[in-house]
């Protein structure tokens, strides 16, 4: 008897001690109105490493000034002996290789060599270098660091090769830190760019209970053309789209504009193109099979890019008919594509769910001249038609013209070359005139609009404050406008 009472004495005053313990814990997240961020980051190609943390680290891209030197020379002096143009084509697809190699993925689409991205399991306060960031997702960071204090901002860095499924675990990881660390029981996504196609898979895999909000910020969360193009085979480089980007690159000084616009009007870069175009007609074969499928291939997180409509087309032009010895491998990316196929219905019902959303798109910059489509306007990187979630975007340079008619007037953009009325989410989207793909640099006008977006806590949908419209423009220092 004397041994029960002593039993539950002693229950009685462990449980008295961790009162006090439990009752704190509930008080992180009641006394604390700043609920916790996780930024995914877009995809770093120079964030890679092979050995990473090791005394045998090295960036995966190898950009030895020399050897690049060699491979240049070798590949003219091969054309030279052989007096065939084959040589050196052979020779720039060898040096591609060399350079990129190290992102070759295996026949299942794991990563075959030991390469690597840096981690950051804690809150990124705990990190110096996320701590004075400035542009592009390090402005982020530290805006919502200096924001919402310690413990409050994640930062998910990662392999952007992998499977999204793989990547989505990486996130997982953060959002349950945040809850646990903090005592709140949901977290703010911010995606950006490559991170829209993640969060994606994070949102497909562990569902979205424990998402208070998730914004887009030009982001992959439908895909991208580049991707479907190039794994598509369609590449292409003509004289207007090559205009448009060094005409672009040089928009701000008048004599050099001057310059481009008379090289232009003189058909020189018609020219280039001609040479660029027999180079494609005779040796763009080889060089896929020689160095883009090799390397590019088998990344699985390109695959889900693709658009639905051209995954067929691409799977048959990669593998051709190697598609059975390929099975483990496009079972994986029918996986993704089933995912994406999944992502309206799964936004939508997040939506309903009570998950606030926010779509931020930007236009006005000509996207990387080499694709069939590259005549689609953008923010540089990434076309705005997939940014938008599929809304009517006129090609570059132009507009859609002044006898055209939205569905919903108040969905065209002032300067009628971006129509909401199509897009996906057209009441949570946001378009941006001249801003740089993932804007956001910390201290300016963008920073404080991308703060905006995590604390408002009116109703939630795109112009909500008149100090942000749904339509802005962007100069090159990041100070927002009204058109």
């Amino acid at each position: 008897m004397k041994k029960l009472i002593s039993i539950t004495v002693a229950f009685v005053l462990v449980f008295l001690t961790c009162v006090p313990a439990f009752s704190a814990d509930k008080n992180i997240s009641e006394n604390c109105e700043n609920i916790p961020v996780v930024i995914v980051r877009g995809m770093d190609f120079g964030g890679l490493y092979v050995d990473y943390g090791t005394e045998n680290e090295q960036p995966a891209i190898n950009t030895d000034a020399w050897m690049i030197v060699k491979g240049v020379l070798k590949a003219i002096g091969s054309g030279i002996i052989t007096m065939s143009f084959d040589s050196v084509i052979d020779g720039v697809a060898d040096l591609a290789c060399n350079i990129f190699g190290n992102f070759t993925m295996d026949e299942n689409g794991d990563s075959l060599y030991n390469v690597s991205t840096p981690k950051y399991p804690e809150s990124a306060d705990k990190y110096e270098n996320l701590k004075i960031g400035t542009d592009f997702e390090y402005g982020m960071v530290r805006a919502c660091i200096e924001t919402f204090g310690e413990g409050h901002t994640y930062y998910v860095n990662y392999d952007w090769r992998l499977d999204p499924f793989v990547v989505a675990d990486d996130i997982n990881a953060a959002v349950e830190s945040a809850i646990k660390n903090t005592g709140h029981d949901k977290v703010n996504i911010v995606c950006c760019s490559m991170g829209g196609l993640m969060t994606v898979a994070y949102l497909t895999e562990y569902g979205y209970e424990k998402v208070n909000r998730c914004l887009f910020m030009s982001s992959t969360f439908c895909g991208a053309q580049v991707a479907s193009d190039l794994l598509t085979g369609k590449v292409d480089i003509t004289a207007k789209n090559l205009y448009n980007m060094l005409g672009n690159s040089v928009k701000d000084n008048k004599i050099l504009s001057f310059v481009v616009d008379k090289i232009y009007d003189l058909g020189l870069f018609g020219f280039i193109t001609k040479i660029t175009d027999f180079i494609l007609d005779n040796y763009k074969d080889d060089v896929y099979q020689n160095a883009i499928i090799p390397v590019f291939g088998r990344i699985p997180s390109l695959w889900g890019l693709v658009q639905p409509e051209d995954y067929e087309t691409a799977v048959k032009y990669i593998f051709g008919g190697r598609t059975e010895k390929n099975a483990a491998f496009l079972n994986r990316t029918d996986k993704i594509q089933n995912m994406m196929n999944g992502r309206t219905d799964l936004i939508n019902e997040m939506i309903d769910s009570g998950v606030e959303i926010a779509v931020v798109a930007h236009y006005d910059t000509p996207v990387v001249p080499v694709y069939e489509n590259a005549h689609f306007n953008g923010d540089g990187t990434l076309e705005t038609y997939q940014m938008s979630g599929y809304a009517t975007v006129a090609p570059y340079g132009e507009t859609l013209g002044d006898d055209y008619i939205a569905k919903t007037s108040e969905y065209l953009s002032p300067d009628r070359v971006v129509d909401l009325s199509t897009a996906l989410f057209p009441e949570y989207t946001y378009i941006i005139k001249g801003a740089p793909h993932v804007a956001g640099s910390y201290g300016t006008d963008y920073s404080d609009f991308f703060i905006w977006l995590l604390i408002y806590d009116g109703e939630f949908y795109a112009g909500a404050s008149e100090k942000y419209p749904q339509f802005m423009v962007s100069d090159s220092s990041q100070t927002l406008s009204e058109f």
